[in-house]
């Protein structure tokens, strides 16, 4: 199971790695937009649209890698005064229980709603651009999955970190 959650773990860093470069066509349209609107008075009708793809992309896809490695906010004026055992056992029944089946739920639903973008062939409606949303929905959703996929790595890691030291109590 651990190899498991190592190959997550990879496919995770490597989504992440793939969404942060997202961040330098984000700066450019942005850039252009702004010298484009400001100094020259020739605003565009595609930049927000396609900035705001970007972004929901960049942040969907890069979630996994950020749990992967822990970074995100957490409140835990209780939790980093609990034992590291109890903590590992609270995480473990979070993330089994609580988490996980959430995230797998949504983007189950998030897929879906891709899927029907598609079939559709929606369109955005915000501009005279007006593309195609089903591209940003599939990012999201995707990054959703991937979403998933970490938290199960993060309960297999969790689950043996409890499950050892349950045995090492033990004496097995």
């Amino acid at each position: 199971m651990l190899r498991l959650a190592s190959l997550i773990d990879r496919i995770s860093t490597s989504v992440g790695v793939a969404a942060a470069i997202l961040v330098i066509p984000l700066g450019l349209i942005m850039t252009y937009e702004a010298f484009a609107r400001f100094l020259m008075n020739w605003p565009t009708f595609w930049a927000y649209e396609l900035s705001y793809m970007l972004t929901g992309a960049h942040f969907a896809l890069g979630v996994a890698l950020v749990t992967r490695r822990n970074e995100h906010i957490r409140v835990d004026f209780l939790y980093a005064r609990m034992p590291a055992r109890w903590r590992a056992v609270l995480d473990f029944l979070v993330l089994l229980f609580g988490v996980t089946p959430v995230v797998a739920w949504v983007a189950w639903g998030l897929v879906d709603y891709a899927w029907g973008a598609y079939v559709i062939g929606e369109r955005s409606g915000e501009s005279g651009w007006n593309p195609l949303i089903w591209p940003v929905r599939a990012m999201v959703a995707a990054g959703f999955v991937f979403f998933a996929l970490q938290l199960v790595s993060e309960t297999i890691k969790t689950g043996a970190l409890v499950f050892r030291a349950a045995r090492t109590e033990r004496g097995l």
